[in-house]
């Protein structure tokens, strides 16, 4: 290729390349979530979320390894929801595309609920695994999540957030329902 054919493009793709900065720069709500920013962060293949006065720390789901996992089973979603407020805060509701509904149980005996958590003013409410513990389980998966991070939706009275929840063997957690249809 001859040095004027290659300067022929050049300046086209400079002026693209510059349109695509500015645009970007002179617009920065394009680029904004529509969904309120939850700053979600890593620690140990753990994920931490914020929404308004509300920490969930610790977020992550426990699952068999892969070639146990099937479609329709159920399994545990952890975390510890921190309020830094003076207001009573309310877990409303927790969904993911990846799971017929999201509930909550008092132990692992008990029976389903809804997600309905009350989180007391300056309080920590740990939906953490452990015996006998309330935490909260993606009821019937839509197919075998394997290791990959998904997509958990969390409602609370004062906000929603969105975050990518790791997949983690449950030779990491401390005890966990028995994965399989509830």
């Amino acid at each position: 290729m001859n040095r004027s054919h290659r300067d022929a493009w050049r300046a086209p793709l400079v002026c693209l390349l510059a349109l695509c900065l500015l645009s970007t720069a002179c617009n920065p709500g394009q680029r904004e979530s529509p969904m309120p920013q939850s700053n979600p962060t890593s620690r140990n293949g753990l994920v931490d979320g914020q929404v308004g006065a509300m920490r969930l720390v610790h977020v992550h789901i426990l699952a068999p390894p892969m070639d146990q996992q099937k479609t329709g089973d159920d399994l545990g979603l952890y975390l510890t929801l921190v309020n830094e407020s003076d207001q009573e805060q309310k877990l409303d509701g927790v969904s993911t595309v990846h799971a017929k509904k999201v509930i909550y149980r008092a132990g692992p005996d008990a029976a389903q609920q809804d997600v309905h958590v009350t989180i007391p003013p300056r309080a920590t409410v740990s939906l953490q695994e452990g015996r006998n513990r309330p935490h909260l389980e993606l009821v019937d998966i839509d197919r075998p999540l394997g290791a990959t991070p998904i997509d958990v939706t969390f409602r609370f009275s004062t906000g929603t957030t969105t975050l990518r929840i790791p997949v983690l063997p449950l030779s990491h957690g401390a005890g966990t329902p028995t994965p399989g249809p509830s």
